[in-house]
């Protein structure tokens, strides 16, 4: 135990003394590494973490909850990267010694996006898995407790013994019950829900969902994604006359669609409508025909036109915000355009945005016949403020291109022709 505070010690004053250079002689080799480790932007490069100085026998407290878990099995046999995770278990258990918020139970996957991540980011991301630690630790709890409350009501009413429904009682569908319909079970929903995405994807419009942006996302905004495509495909069902949503540039050995394909495994089932492809869209539509919805485009969509078949990047983005799907546009030779929120809505904060299954639900209501202002209430309320609609007319003519304005578009063309040129 006393060893185990000694070495909490020793790291944190080599977190505190990270920037004193001169000071690196004072220090055993072990606690230099560490404060090395510290010092270190990005753990991207392993080679950047293993000092020579640094025993292969490290002692690790016994006590850790990380102790038990198999490095060697994630290291693939590499002695350099088996030694950055043991420092980085350090690290992770000095935090948890500190009373900061890290997770008890991490994974293999979790261990190697943890090393990959950016030393200064690990504390939110650790921050992160603890709170989804949390929550599920919660609804465990949850449903024990409601386990026991159904166990405790089935053995009142097997003491009570079968009793005849009342017109006060909850809905019990039988002869003799309080209803005489067919009860409506879920599947049935869902079957008839399934049915008219069919019909869709044989004749109603169609939305292209282009996934070839996995490169440009980090696992956060990765799973962002996931959530706002199974939003979007969820919340389209639900229309009374759908788009039929295709998802192409599948890579189905890529992160995003094992991700995707967790949170809805019945995507294989034959009867479950999901339509997706790896081939380009340019491969399945004519071009003239596609319209690439993008927030950076020049051009704004005033007028909705059902024969044209709209793509929209499945692109999650919190941080950078880079105009990538416009550049894939640019590149592709297609059409571009972006949502007149400048022309219906007073905007007040953060960056004109919107998540996937909002952009569905806003074409979804303009097909419908809606108009752009209906079809905006799906814009969180907390970026446009108290006041939705502009006081500008319909027939309004959008604002003549000043000289900043000329400048500004020809600094953007530059970075979009640049922007794919090497990759």
């Amino acid at each position: 135990m006393n060893n185990a505070i000694l070495r909490s010690c020793a790291m944190y004053s080599a977190i505190h003394l990270r920037n004193c250079k001169n000071s690196t002689g004072i220090f055993p080799a072990p606690v230099y590494f560490l404060q090395k480790c510290y010092q270190t932007s990005s753990t991207r490069d392993v080679s950047n973490l293993i000092d020579i100085n640094l025993n292969e026998d490290f002692d690790f407290e016994s006590e850790s909850p990380y102790s038990n878990f198999d490095f060697e099995s994630i290291s693939d046999g590499d002695a350099e990267k088996l030694r950055a995770f043991k420092v980085l278990q350090l690290e992770v258990d000095l935090m948890r010694q500190q009373g900061e918020k890290v997770p008890i139970h991490l994974n293999g996957k979790r261990w190697k996006d943890l090393l990959n991540t950016p030393s200064e980011c690990r504390p939110k991301y650790l921050q992160n898995l603890w709170m989804i630690e949390m929550k599920v630790k919660h609804e465990k709890e949850e449903a024990k407790k409601r386990y026991e409350v159904y166990l405790e009501l089935k053995a009142k009413k097997k003491e009570a013994g079968p009793k005849r429904a009342t017109t006060s009682s909850p809905i019990e569908y039988s002869l003799t019950g309080t209803s005489l319909f067919h009860r409506v079970y879920e599947t049935t929903i869902h079957r008839f829900y399934h049915y008219k995405l069919l019909q869709a994807e044989w004749f109603g419009p169609k939305v292209i969902v282009d996934c070839s942006y996995e490169s440009y996302m980090n696992p956060r905004n990765l799973n962002y994604c996931v959530k706002q495509m199974i939003a979007m495909w969820t919340e389209n069902r639900e229309n009374y006359n759908p788009y039929d949503i295709v998802f192409c540039n599948v890579d189905k050995e890529g992160t995003l669609w094992h991700k995707f394909f967790q949170r809805m495994s019945a995507i294989d089932d034959i009867d479950c409508p999901v339509h997706f492809t790896n081939k380009h869209y340019l491969d399945i539509f004519p071009r003239n025909k596609l319209v690439y919805l993008t927030p950076d485009s020049l051009e704004t969509l005033h007028e909705f036109n059902p024969d044209d078949i709209y793509i929209i990047g499945a692109y999650v983005d919190t941080g950078n915000f880079y105009p990538v799907s416009r550049a894939k546009a640019k590149k592709d030779g297609l059409r571009m355009a972006k949502l007149p929120l400048d022309r219906h809505l007073h905007w007040v904060t953060g960056h004109k945005i919107l998540a996937l299954n909002q952009v569905m639900a806003i074409l979804n209501d303009v097909k419908d016949g809606q108009s752009w202002g209906q079809a905006f209430k799906h814009v969180p309320t907390k970026n446009i403020g108290s006041s939705t609609l502009n006081d500008r007319e319909e027939d309004e003519r959008p604002n003549p291109l000043t000289a900043k304005t000329i400048r500004e578009n020809f600094r953007k063309n530059i970075v979009y022709d640049l922007l794919f040129q090497n990759r």
